[in-house]
């Protein structure tokens, strides 16, 4: 551990892939869509894999199902299969800051994860606390995540760019008992602590800071108290609650279980979807081991399972960034020559027009997967041309936070730039007529409902939510609208959902006019997201002034700036307007404003 540091974090401004949630407990429709979810999950499956075939079950006509054999599903836990697939290739680096070169191989990182979790049992923490993560992309993330789940401690993710305020929210909500950060988030922490009397310990990577248990002295444990044995129940016990906005409202505790995470890490490494290769041999020195740069945010979903969980599954090298700069990034790439690139739109953007690409860094590279926000086909096409990699596989993907994230992956064969794919395993996928709810044929537009063993239990303590959004048959609803072609490949037309997407990141409109409510000179406010060619979207505000008010839109959007993290920001601008578009219950008519704005564009 000699010579531990991080590197600086001046702006943790990232890249991301924003995304949705549902499910709960307690209402007879609960009940009914758990009968449903157990099953796609059989509790008398073998140890390595389930006998089930989804094909055996037509719902009815015009649902697509999964083209692709079945995969395993593993009635281990997410922790439990990685210790076994950890022990294949002990001496691999399993993970490495890119910017200080401090590693550890997956022996280190299932050792690191028993101590760490025994340490919390040792501290007084039981299984069902929750165990709040306010970090960046750095090695600890994943032993800290495993370590805390191996004991049954759920974890929640925060984005570490959000305000004391935005991090005191999730951690009331999900009732977080300790929080793990850094010590450039310590002062911001200290006053989450205050705010949340639940949370009983704070921890940190590094240090040494007042009032944090440092992590590297929780490594120092025996171990001895982490239990191979713990009661974890795989299908009902929570792994992982992340946040997320799902179709409206603010965010909601995602609740995905062991078993959700599990099923779609097999799916998204599914040798039918994926090109991904695990590593081949226990010896370092003559064994083929995929390398991937992790800039997307571990604190995502698509970061933490599609990139961190399904690598270290398959025996990856994972090297982490904690935040996209232009230049470590491609410092990262020219001295790792990764063999798998996870983007964003505006990162395949990004390397398609640079002009000084050193190519000979791409030569071990087989696939980009890019997610969070529809990829343009001129920038697919850009990026292939400029690496002059005819045999490159750019892979696009659909996913929500409610979907542990993946449920559509491009075909590894005929792949249509401009489509997100087909379903993965074990997953089917209908598209709904809006006004009927009956399910349309091929070319027809709809919204479009999955259904899986990836699907979240629910929200967290929030039954109305959860059943707003999966239905009484256990479909869930994405507020995506769409519609698929002939091969069943799949197209993203427009959105039901209300929330913002910056950058692939989800922006709450309600989070942002709860805050602008509390302005003195605001009566009324509606927020939605206006075009923007960098960002996707931009969040703007409608505002209605109260009488006699002076405030300005310039101190509006002020206001809003010191309470949200910056891709919540009102950089879309702020709109005086008389009165906002209501239904008669008083509902906002978000789409109302959406077209006028429209129509002002064209």
């Amino acid at each position: 551990m000699a010579g531990f540091r991080l590197p600086c974090l001046k702006s943790l401004a990232v890249n991301v892939s924003g995304i949705s949630a549902r499910v709960s407990a307690g209402s007879q429709h609960l009940q009914q869509f758990k009968r449903l979810r157990n099953a796609v999950h059989p509790r008398l499956m073998s140890s390595t894999a389930s006998s089930v075939n989804l094909s055996s079950e037509r719902i009815n006509d015009n649902v697509v199902y999964s083209r692709h054999e079945d995969c395993f599903l593993h009635t281990q836990t997410v922790v439990q299969r990685f210790f076994d697939q950890a022990s294949l290739w002990p001496n691999h680096t399993a993970v490495e800051c890119g910017i200080t070169g401090r590693k550890y191989t997956y022996d280190k990182v299932r050792m690191l994860a028993r101590r760490f979790g025994s340490s919390l049992v040792r501290m007084g923490f039981k299984k069902g606390e929750v165990l709040g993560l306010v970090l960046p992309n750095l090695p600890e993330f994943p032993i800290a995540l495993l370590g805390a789940a191996g004991v049954g401690m759920p974890v929640t993710t925060v984005n570490p760019i959000y305000t004391a305020e935005e991090i005191a929210r999730q951690m009331q909500n999900s009732g977080t008992s300790v929080i793990v950060t850094i010590p450039q988030m310590a002062d911001t922490i200290r006053q989450v602590a205050s705010m949340c009397p639940e949370v009983r310990r704070l921890i940190v990577v590094g240090g040494p800071e007042e009032g944090f248990v440092s992590l590297l002295e929780m490594f120092q444990d025996s171990g001895d108290l982490f239990n191979d044995n713990i009661e974890i129940d795989h299908f009902e016990d929570i792994f992982v609650l992340p946040y997320s906005s799902g179709t409206t409202g603010l965010p909601k505790g995602v609740m995905l279980t062991h078993s959700n995470v599990g099923s779609n890490i097999q799916q998204v490494v599914h040798p039918g979807t994926s090109r991904l290769m695990q590593t081949t041999s226990s010896n370092v020195t003559d064994s083929f081991q995929e390398v991937y740069i992790c800039v997307l945010p571990f604190f995502h979903i698509y970061g933490m399972v599609a990139v961190m969980l399904t690598g270290l599954d398959h025996g990856a090298k994972l090297v982490t960034l904690p935040r996209f700069e232009s230049e470590s990034f491609l410092n990262c790439v020219y001295q790792q020559h990764p063999t798998m690139l996870q983007l964003v739109p505006p990162l395949v953007s990004f390397l398609g027009h640079r002009p000084d690409l050193k190519l000979e860094a791409f030569h071990r590279l087989h696939t980009i997967f890019c997610g969070a926000a529809p990829l343009g086909p001129a920038a697919a096409s850009k990026l292939i041309e400029r690496l002059g990699k005819h045999d490159l596989l750019m892979q696009e993907g659909y996913g929500m936070t409610e979907s542990s994230p993946v449920t559509h992956m491009s075909p590894i064969v005929n792949n249509k730039i401009g489509s997100f794919g087909e379903p993965v395993s074990r997953t089917r996928v209908k598209v709904v007529d809006l006004n009927t709810g009956e399910s349309l044929g091929p070319g027809q537009e709809g919204e479009m409902c999955v259904f899986g063993p990836q699907v979240m239990k629910g929200y967290y303590k929030n039954v109305k939510a959860t059943e707003e959004t999966i239905d009484s048959a256990g479909w869930l609803h994405t507020g995506d609208i769409a519609y698929y072609d002939e091969q069943n490949q799949f197209f993203i037309v427009d959105r039901l959902k209300e929330l913002i997407k910056v950058k692939g990141l989800q922006v709450s409109p309600s989070e942002l006019e709860d805050v602008l409510r509390r302005h003195p000179a605001v009566l009324d406010v509606a927020v939605i997201g206006v075009p923007d060619d960098i960002s996707g979207e931009l969040p703007r505000a409608y505002v209605v002034k109260k009488g006699g008010a002076a405030a300005s839109k310039e101190d509006i959007a002020a206001f809003v700036d010191e309470k949200v993290a910056p891709h919540k920001r009102l950089k879309g601008g702020v709109v005086f307007i008389d009165s906002i578009p209501k239904t008669s219950t008083g509902k906002l008519l978000r789409r109302e404003l959406k077209s006028m704005l429209l129509s002002q564009i064209s």
